[in-house]
């Protein structure tokens, strides 16, 4: 709600020597695009972006994201010239693209600051901690210690979290971040929106994967840089 206000108070004070000179519909019908707007742009980078591109879906992403702007441009266009009567459109259809763009890279720029500070160690050299040796948790109701030693990962199941070892697999009520914040680092690491890895059950790395035995798991793109920093210690 802030941003929203934000863009609509940045396109109103320039905008307020205009509207004395429309009338009806066409007083309102910029800022109810920028209200659409937003919303395609929240769309856009929770859904699309975060759930496709950071998954390693680049080519699903590409093709769901120009689908969608093709045919809004269309659409757009047709409303403009048949019901605003609007013989120039191509000003709005720029607006449309460079709006998505510029919405995309402050969310980036936010994931990137957001996710990469927390990684600095501590420089506080008088705290004292105690070690972590169970992860605490809440499975079927009762509360339960599960020995870090026997995790090999942690999976996203939005609230809950898939906690697996070498003997058994939990479902604890635990979210990801959660879970990230209890973890040692860099013994558990965090490779993805959807996974934490037990780096002691790492048997061999790529540029884009992690594998634990036989199974893969894709580093996100965000990531990445994080990954590389902790892996190289």
């Amino acid at each position: 709600m802030l941003g929203l206000s934000a863009l609509l108070l940045a396109y109103y004070i320039p905008d307020r020597p205009s509207l004395a000179h429309r009338h009806g519909f066409d007083v309102f019908s910029p800022y109810l695009f920028l209200v659409l707007m937003y919303g395609w742009i929240i769309f856009h980078n929770t859904f699309l972006f975060s759930r496709l591109y950071l998954q390693g879906k680049t080519k699903t992403y590409l093709l769901w994201t120009f689908l969608v702007m093709a045919v809004s441009s269309l659409n757009m266009h047709l409303v403009l010239v048949y019901l605003f009567h609007q013989t120039n459109t191509l000003t709005q259809l720029l607006s449309f693209w460079v709006f998505t763009l510029a919405g995309l890279g402050v969310y980036v720029l936010f994931r990137y600051v957001h996710l990469i500070q927390p990684s600095q160690p501590a420089t506080s050299p008088t705290k004292e901690t105690t070690p972590v040796t169970f992860l605490h948790c809440t499975i079927d109701g009762t509360e339960r210690q599960i020995p870090l030693q026997q995790i090999q990962y942690i999976e996203s199941l939005e609230n809950y979290a898939k906690i697996v070892t070498a003997q058994k697999t939990y479902i604890a009520r635990l979210s990801l971040k959660e879970a990230e914040a209890k973890l040692p680092r860099p013994t558990f690491l965090r490779i993805s929106r959807s996974h934490i890895i037990h780096t002691a059950f790492v048997t061999r790395t790529t540029s884009d994967e992690v594998f634990i035995q036989q199974q893969s798991f894709k580093i996100g793109k965000v990531f990445k840089r994080y990954v590389d920093e902790y892996l190289n210690v």
